[in-house]
């Protein structure tokens, strides 16, 4: 189109769906403790795999099937003018998020919670079994902040490998709590709403990470890359490569990156675009093979180099190596 700017478009392509980007919570878990615990900063390391939680972070156990619910409630201040219909102007006034669960087990963590007690120290409910539970209601209730951590597990399909969704609220304030019922034919759950708060030495109410093997994988594949060096200093001649097993025309001895590029589109396995040669020339540098196209994302079988047809120099030969693996 003149003008410039529009050209077709496939709906496929521009979609961009991938199904392998929905994600779900196959297994989760609450984690809970005082504030005089260490926040969570690092909950994978370099290389994605979870790492341990600090001291003082307790689980929540079981809970019902609803889940965890992160909730929000954003606020806005509007401007309106009398020339326009819409406002002319807005601006965030408040920005907060909770989250809500139903515990279904009777443990310290779910009481604690539930009821307002520390869960370490002075006031907290001791191991299970060891001696009797019991807390009363105070006259004026303690404003008790905890550290929050969520953890929801997921699975890679193509390689069974684990995905995890980590957040963390560092400063979480009981905001709410459910009904306890008492009945024949359900559990006793204490279900609660904690909101989250900006931590002073964090800066933020609320850190989310996604991590884990199986995120890893979801990376797109490497290109392999080659290289192909002459070795020996040869003034004349030329050399071959083979790639699987397909043998290109001679190369002359100070061929171009170019020139080595045309020489393996000339093979009836190669394309257009399937490779892409940098460097040279030689012999006094080698030339970069990239592998694309067909092969793009593809571990390539090494190429090999015959250096019978070089002249001069002392033994010259082709030496090709891989430095970076495809696949990967």
């Amino acid at each position: 189109m003149k003008g410039g700017g529009m050209v077709a478009a496939d709906f496929s392509t521009i979609a961009e769906l991938k199904a392998s980007l929905i994600r779900k919570a196959l297994r989760y878990a609450v984690f809970a403790a005082d504030a005089s615990a260490s926040s969570v900063s690092t909950p994978f390391d370099n290389g994605g795999v979870l790492q341990a939680l600090p001291a003082g972070y307790v689980p929540v156990g079981f809970t019902t099937t609803d889940g965890v619910t992160f909730s929000g409630d954003l606020s806005t201040s509007d401007v309106e003018s009398g020339q326009s219909a819409s406002p002319t102007r807005s601006d965030v006034e408040t920005d907060t998020q909770t989250a809500q669960w139903v515990p279904q087990e009777t443990n310290a963590a779910a009481v604690a919670l539930y009821e307002n007690l520390p869960l370490s120290g002075a006031g907290a409910l001791p191991d299970i079994g060891t001696a009797a539970w019991t807390w009363s209601r105070p006259k004026t209730p303690p404003t008790r902040y905890r550290r929050l951590l969520f953890i929801a597990e997921d699975l890679n399909k193509s390689t069974g490998q684990a995905i995890y969704i980590v957040r963390h609220f560092p400063s979480a304030l009981r905001s709410g709590r459910e009904d306890e019922q008492w009945q024949r034919t359900a559990e006793i759950s204490r279900g609660v709403t904690y909101q989250a708060y900006v931590d002073d030495v964090l800066g933020t109410d609320s850190l989310t990470w996604i991590d884990g093997p199986g995120w890893r994988d979801l990376a797109a594949p490497s290109d392999e890359v080659q290289q192909v060096a002459i070795t020996g200093g040869p003034t004349g001649g030329t050399y071959t490569l083979t790639l699987s097993g397909q043998t290109t025309a001679g190369i002359a001895f100070n061929a171009s990156a170019s020139a080595v590029q045309a020489a393996l589109e000339a093979l009836s396995n190669v394309n257009p675009g399937d490779v892409t040669c940098t460097g040279g020339p030689h012999p006094g540098s080698p030339v970069i093979v990239t592998f694309g196209g067909q092969y793009a994302g593809t571990d390539m079988t090494q190429m090999t180099g015959s250096g019978t047809g070089l002249t001069g120099g002392t033994t010259p030969a082709v030496v090709v190596t891989t430095t970076v693996p495809g696949g990967e």
